[in-house]
């Protein structure tokens, strides 16, 4: 049974064309992958299939019993509401069938009648097949898989950092048991540990998902079938990610072959109607060539995905110690670690390790010198330029060009183009306001922006979410190249390889 059907899906953002004459089906289920690179409109489907947003040309089929969840990047929620009362609202109808239960027995406390009886206890054999009774504990197992704090479900919604707030709005989803969920970038905000948990739940999920996801690994864990956006059109896969590279390498293989055959056949045609043409004896079988070749349906040529070519301006410091903290105290109002001691030196790449919330872009803050610290020293040394890549930033209704020149204003418009396009950001996008980007689009032009400032020192917090496997390869072959010192935090375990000098646990800086 189909749960969603897309039949003839055609749409183009502003002016680019995403799909083009696309049928897809998601069966019941089906655990299932919409992978493609940043820009080509893995995002926009969701919305499409949501019904945030309404296609070009095409129908969108939801199977009308079917409930549907959606995840996304940009989700508005009450933020005055607390964490237990949201995540208690996935059962609202059976906290009301309680109140009716309830109702029941203080009317029979007055007046006992066998019907009400008769009606109460249906009721809670409803309560009972629905798992009344394990509410708290399954709310409990999701909470701790998820790494939410305890804490912080007695707060409110708009007191949690983003990436707890991410981690509350997934678990709401997964409580909802819906039969299809749209699952966009999941792991964003999730560890290492909670990336497992999260895998093994989805393994044993009895519906249907369709996620988008830019972790290869997490992805081979988790589905069976893999729909690929590639040039404008969408292809299925059986199999997982490994699977599907290497599925669709033999198509393109086939596909630039048949296109070739293609090729050789309309030169053959062509010449042979310049060649005869002109010639009575010959014309009408001219004619029947060109008609042939009207009635060809030309293969376009098939374009691989490139590689960014990302790359960092270093500045050379004055001196060889680029950090050093002691007895260092970060936080707030009260140290969210013990103290730290610690010394980065010139050239050094450092990776900060840890949990969500535990004080990780509260350091690099610190070390920034947009926060101070509580107690301790810390020191940056003589002549270190920093250069600070922030998790987060709203944009005003700007383009990246203008964006990039905002920052830099003697830069001339054809630089802050080409170092965008270097950075993986298609010509037709830069004149789109960042606003209507994806999220991946919107940390390469943030990238290319701060790659035109010549640092010492980068600071790169969460740079690997959102963005696509090329663009990842491409960011770390830039940090390896850099010369200068690098401290970054990111979730992304693909990512997170031996190439970093050092490892700063802060898990082994809490009790």
């Amino acid at each position: 049974m189909s749960i969603v059907h897309i039949k003839n899906l055609s749409h183009q953002n502003g002016d680019k064309f995403l799909y083009e004459d696309v049928t897809i089906r998601v069966n019941k289920g089906e655990h299932v992958a919409l992978v493609g690179a940043n820009g080509t409109g893995k995002t926009t489907l969701f919305d499409l299939i949501a019904g945030k947003d309404v296609p070009d040309h095409g129908e969108i089929e939801i199977h009308p019993k079917a409930k549907m969840g959606y995840l996304d990047q940009h989700h508005d929620v009450d933020m005055q509401i607390k964490v237990i009362d949201y995540l208690k609202e996935v059962f609202n109808h059976l906290y009301e069938v309680e109140a009716q239960i309830n109702k029941i027995y203080e009317h029979m406390a007055i007046e006992y009648r066998e019907d009400d009886l008769v009606k109460a206890l249906a009721l809670q054999d409803e309560l009972n097949n629905k798992g009344f009774d394990t509410i708290d504990k399954t709310i409990g197992n999701l909470v701790a898989g998820l790494g939410i704090n305890i804490e912080n479900l007695e707060k409110q919604l708009g007191e949690l950092s983003g990436g707890q707030r991410g981690k509350v709005m997934l678990a709401k989803l997964l409580l909802k048991n819906d039969d299809f969920i749209l699952l966009d970038e999941p792991t964003n905000f999730l560890d290492i540990e909670q990336v497992e948990w999260l895998a093994k739940f989805l393994q044993a999920y009895e519906h249907a998902f369709l996620i988008i996801s830019h972790d290869t690994e997490f992805i081979n864990k988790t589905v069976s079938i893999i729909y690929a956006i590639e040039n404008r059109e969408i292809n299925r896969y059986v199999g997982n990610y490994d699977k599907y590279l290497e599925l669709s390498a033999q198509r393109a293989e086939q596909y630039d072959a048949a296109r070739a055959s293609q090729q050789q056949q309309i030169a053959k045609l062509k010449d042979y109607v310049a060649r005869n043409a002109a010639r009575a004896s010959t014309a009408r079988s001219a004619q029947s060539r060109q008609k042939q070749l009207d009635k060809i349906d030309v293969m376009q040529e098939r374009r691989d995905l490139v590689k960014p070519k990302m790359s960092f301006k270093y500045k050379r410091p004055s001196s060889a110690v680029i950090v050093k903290a002691e007895n260092l105290e970060i936080g707030y109002t009260f140290p969210l670690t013990h103290p730290l001691t610690f010394e980065l030196r010139e050239g050094q790449k450092c990776i900060v390790r840890g949990y969500n919330g535990i004080g990780k872009t509260t350091f690099l803050n610190t070390v920034a010198h947009t926060l101070k610290p509580l107690s301790g020293n810390l020191m940056v040394g003589s002549g270190v330029d920093i250069a600070y890549f922030h998790q987060q930033e709203k944009f005003e209704e700007m383009t990246p060009i203008a964006y990039l020149m905002s920052l830099y204003p003697k830069i001339l418009e054809g630089e802050a183009r080409a170092t965008i396009a270097k950075f993986g950001v298609k010509s037709e996008l830069m004149l789109n306001t960042m606003d209507t980007l994806s999220g991946g689009e919107q940390t390469k032009v943030r990238l290319a922006a701060l790659s035109l400032e010549p640092a010492s020192l980068l600071i790169l917090d969460e740079p690997t979410n959102h963005i696509d496997v090329l663009a990842k390869e491409a960011l770390l072959e830039a940090i390896q190249a850099f010369p200068g010192t690098v401290l970054l935090t990111t979730h992304d375990i693909n990512f997170e390889t031996k190439w970093a000098d050092k490892v700063l646990n802060f898990e082994d800086l809490v009790e």
